[in-house]
C-alpha cells in the first residue's frame, strides 16, 4: 500500500469514528446530566470509582493485545500465516486470564465498595466484557473496518447506559443502579464486537482455525511489555480516582469523576486517528519504512492538536457554568476541569508517538508509563491530602508533562523523529485569540442571555477553522490531500468504465 492509501485509511477511520464520536458524546452527556441530577453526587463517585477498578483489571487481563496483535497479525499476513489461528488464541488467552482476574476480584468488591454486595453478581461479568471488546476490537481494526467501532463505542455501549439509567431510577432502584447500568452498557459492547468479529472473520473460519496451546502460551510473553504500557495508560486515568477516594468523601470524588467525565470529549480526538494508525504503523515498522512512520506522525500529531484545542478552549473558559447544567454541587469543579483540560490537551497531541516506540523497543513505554505512574502516585497523593480535588487534578498534570516529555525525547533519540515544528505557530496563535474573544464573551455579556454567548462560542470556532483551513494546513498536508483527491477521481473512473 502506498503513503497516500495509509493517509486515507487514517482520514477515512477518522472521519467514521467521528459519525460514532458524536453519538458517543450527546448520549456521554444526557447520561452524566440523569446520572449528575437524578442519582447526586455520592452515587455517582461510586460509579467512578467501581468503573476505575474494572477497566484497571480489564486491562491487565488484556495483556496488551489492544495493540500487540496488531503486529501479530500484521507478521501473519506477511509471512503466509493463518489470520484466524491467532486471533482465536489472543480470545482464548484473554478470556482466560480476565475471569480468573474476575473471580480474585469478587472477593476484594466487598472490601473496596462496601454496603453494595448485591452488585456482585454484575460486577463479575464487567471485566471478561471490557477485556474481549478490546481484544476482538483490535482483531477487527487489522482489517482496517472501522464501523463495529462506530457502532460499539459511539452507540450502542453509550445509548445502552443511557436507557438502563432511566430504566433503573423509573424503576426506583437508586443504590447502586448507576453500577448495573455500567455493567450493563459494557455487555452490550461486548455482544455488538463480537457480531462484528463473527462478520469480519467468518463464523466458520473462526470455528475451524485450530488453536495451539504452544501458542498461547507464547502470546503473553510476546505482549507483556506492551500491556505494561497499556495498563499505565488506563491507570493514569484511573488512580487519581482511586487515591483521592483515601481522603475526599464519596461526593467529592462524584465531582471528580464527573470533571473527567467532560474532559473525556477532548480526550476522544486522538482516538479517531488510532484505530486507523496502530495497523497502519504495524505494517510500516514490519516494512521497515521509517521515513513514512514519521510522516504519518507528524501529521496526524499536529491535526490532533488543531482538532483538540478548539474543542478545549470553550469548555475550559465555560467550565463552572458546564458543570452547574449536571448539577449545581459540581459547578466547584471548575479549576479541576481547567487543570485536566490543559493535561488531556498535551497528552492527546503527543500519545500518538508511543505507538511506533511500542513497535521499536517495547522496553522504552513501559519505563516511562512506570515512572510516569510513581510520579503520579506519589503527586495525587500529597496533593490530595493538601488541596483536595484540585491537588489530585495538579498531580496529574504534572505526571503527564513528565511523560509527553519522555515519549519526545525517546522518539528523537531512537527514531530520530521531531513531530513538534513551527506548523504549530499559527494554531496556537489562533486558539490564543479564540480564548481572548471567550473571555470577553463571558465577562461582558450577561448569563442570562447565554443563548448569545452560546453562539458567539459556535461562530469563534467556525473561524477558527475556516483559517486553519485556509492558512494552517502545511505543504504536506496539502499534497497529500491533493493526490488522495486525484486518487478518488481516479478509481471513480476506473468503476464507471467497468460498468
Amino acid at each position: 500500500m502506498s503513503a497516500i492509501t495509509d493517509t486515507r485509511d487514517i482520514l477515512r477511520g477518522a472521519a467514521a469514528l467521528l459519525f460514532g464520536f458524536g453519538g458517543r458524546i450527546i448520549a456521554r452527556i444526557l447520561v452524566v446530566l440523569v446520572a449528575g441530577r437524578l442519582f447526586g453526587a455520592t452515587e455517582f463517585g461510586i460509579l467512578g470509582l467501581t468503573a476505575a477498578i474494572a477497566e484497571i483489571t480489564a486491562a491487565i487481563g488484556v495483556l496488551g493485545l489492544k495493540r500487540s496483535l496488531l503486529d501479530m497479525l500484521s507478521y501473519n499476513v506477511e509471512h503466509g500465516l493463518s489470520e484466524a489461528q491467532r486471533v482465536v488464541e489472543a480470545i482464548i488467552v484473554v478470556l482466560v486470564v480476565s475471569f480468573a482476574l474476575s473471580t480474585v476480584l469478587m472477593f476484594l468488591w466487598p472490601i473496596l465498595v462496601p454496603g453494595h454486595e448485591k452488585l456482585l453478581p454484575f460486577l463479575f461479568i464487567a471485566v471478561p466484557a471490557i477485556a474481549f471488546a478490546e481484544v476482538a476490537l483490535a482483531a477487527i481494526k487489522h482489517k482496517r473496518i472501522i464501523k463495529w467501532d462506530v457502532w460499539s463505542r459511539g452507540f450502542n455501549e453509550p445509548w445502552g447506559f443511557l436507557a438502563m439509567t432511566l430504566l433503573l431510577f423509573w424503576a426506583g432502584i437508586i443504590k447502586g443502579g448507576l453500577v448495573i447500568a455500567y455493567v450493563g452498557s459494557v455487555s452490550i459492547l461486548a455482544a455488538t464486537v463480537g457480531y462484528g468479529l463473527l462478520k469480519t472473520y467468518g463464523l466458520a473460519n473462526l470455528l475451524q482455525a485450530k488453536p495451539k496451546l504452544k501458542n498461547c502460551l507464547a502470546i503473553p510473553k510476546k505482549s507483556i511489555p506492551v500491556g505494561i504500557t497499556d495498563l499505565g495508560v488506563m491507570m493514569l486515568r484511573r488512580i487519581d480516582i482511586l487515591i483521592l477516594a483515601l481522603f475526599v468523601p464519596a461526593s467529592g470524588v462524584g465531582i471528580y469523576y464527573m470533571v473527567q467525565q467532560l474532559a473525556t470529549v477532548p480526550q476522544k480526538v486522538n482516538t479517531l486517528f488510532e484505530p486507523m494508525i496502530s495497523p497502519v504503523i504495524a505494517r510500516l515498522h514490519n516494512r521497515f519504512d521509517a521515513s513514512s512512520i514519521k510522516a504519518n506522525l507528524i501529521g496526524i500529531c499536529r491535526w490532533i492538536f488543531v482538532i483538540q484545542v478548539a474543542i478545549t478552549i470553550p469548555i475550559v473558559i465555560f467550565g463552572d457554568f458546564v458543570l452547574s447544567w449536571f448539577n449545581p454541587i459540581f459547578a466547584s469543579g471548575g479549576l479541576v476541569l481547567a487543570i485536566i483540560l490543559f493535561a488531556e490537551l498535551i497528552d492527546g497531541t503527543f500519545i500518538t508517538t508511543e505507538t511506533p516506540l511500542v513497535f521499536a523497543n517495547p522496553k522504552i513505554p513501559p519505563t516511562l508509563i512506570v515512572i510516569t505512574l510513581i510520579i503520579e502516585l506519589v503527586l495525587i497523593a500529597v496533593f490530595s491530602k493538601l488541596w483536595g480535588i484540585e491537588g489530585a487534578a495538579f498531580g496529574f498534570l504534572i505526571a503527564i508533562l513528565c511523560l509527553s516529555i519522555g515519549r519526545l525525547v525517546m522518539l528523537k533519540s531512537r527514531l530520530q523523529i521531531n513531530v513538534i515544528n513551527a506548523s504549530y505557530i499559527l494554531p496556537l496563535v489562533l486558539s490564543i485569540i479564540m480564548a481572548l474573544v471567550l473571555v470577553a464573551a463571558k465577562i461582558l455579556i450577561a448569563p442570562e442571555q447565554w443563548w448569545i454567548t452560546t453562539l458567539i462560542v459556535i461562530l469563534t470556532i467556525i473561524c477558527y477553522v475556516l483559517l486553519i483551513r485556509k492558512f494552517g494546513l502545511s505543504k504536506s498536508d496539502r499534497i497529500l490531500l491533493r493526490a488522495i483527491k486525484q486518487k478518488r477521481r481516479r478509481e471513480k473512473k476506473a468503476r464507471r468504465a467497468k460498468q
